[in-house]
């Protein structure tokens, strides 16, 4: 009869749990920088030792093998150094989690309080208010929240109306909201080199949207047009109807659209070009979709 193995014998355990645990550390700084630049570095730098490790192993290199071992608290000291703004925004977010919508009525009123100040200050005589309001969703936009004046208000139509009034003290730059809250105002955000054609509040917009998977509606002061940049396009003239249904249909599930690439870059994507089945979803027909915006350039924020 052949001798029963116990299973511990098999499995070690403690191989499993120290697997487990750096899988757990390595998903979550995949979520917390996934879909930004940091990403892309980090990635590149883990891809370029993971190389040289291999090439280490498989051909018995010692010289690079105890470059290696020598060096590697170099190099720990050296991404630290590198990525010193991610890992401080890391620890950060260990200490103030995010703020999660709970319902759909907190959503609705964040959605409403939006699109009625972008609305209202599109509206203003005897010319608009320009504005910039990012809103985050998975990617955390708390690095850009700490170069802007804190604020850690509830949101409110009256309030982003007043923050953009022209002349007060946080009318330049972004505000951000993250969950009901407006984190900060006045906070200065990455542009987009890949369109020049439009103003700073415009590519501005561009810009966090192509680093990151927020929401950025922007109300120009030369046209009175109400936009909104998404995944790097722009969707342009929309109506406060219209940014609702957009913000409810993003907001909720997360989703981003399938925009079409215009010229160099991802540029000004007329909503009558956005994917059909994505505006089935919003309610939001090609034959409702407004004109193209013309390029301008405005006034810096």
């Amino acid at each position: 009869m052949p001798a029963v193995i116990p299973l511990a014998a098999i499995i070690d355990l403690k191989g499993v749990l120290q697997i487990a645990i750096l899988a757990l550390i390595f998903f979550y700084f995949y979520r917390l920088f996934g879909g930004t630049r940091s990403a892309q570095m980090l990635i590149g730098v883990v891809m370029t030792l993971g190389a040289l490790i291999a090439l280490t192993l498989f051909f018995d290199l010692d010289v690079l093998r105890f470059l290696l071992g020598r060096l590697s608290l170099v190099l720990a000291t050296a991404l630290v150094v590198i990525f010193q703004q991610e890992l401080r925004h890391a620890f950060l977010t260990i200490g103030n989690r995010k703020l999660s919508i709970r319902n759909r009525e907190e959503r609705d009123k964040l959605i409403d309080a939006v699109a009625e100040a972008a609305e209202t200050l599109s509206m203003q005589q005897p010319k608009a208010h320009g504005a910039l309001i990012v809103i985050e969703r998975k990617s955390h936009l708390l690095e850009y929240a700490q170069r802007g004046t804190p604020l850690n208000i509830p949101v409110s139509p009256v309030i982003l109306t007043c923050l953009f009034y022209p002349g007060a003290p946080l009318h330049d730059g972004a505000v951000i909201i993250r969950g009901d809250t407006i984190l900060a105002a006045k906070c200065i955000l990455p542009l987009s080199e890949t369109d020049a054609g439009h103003g700073t509040r415009h590519r501005a917009a561009l810009g966090i949207s192509e680093v990151t998977d927020a929401v950025a509606i922007v109300v120009s002061e030369e046209t009175r047009q109400i936009s909104a940049a998404v995944n790097g396009s722009l969707l342009p003239g929309l109506t406060r109807d219209k940014l609702r249904q957009l913000l409810r249909h993003l907001i909720r599930s997360d989703a981003n659209f399938d925009l079409p690439p215009g010229g160099s870059g991802r540029e000004t994507t007329p909503l009558a070009d956005v994917d059909v089945g994505n505006l089935a979803d919003m309610g939001i027909h090609a034959e409702d979709a407004p004109a193209p915006v013309v390029p301008h350039k405005e006034d810096a924020p």
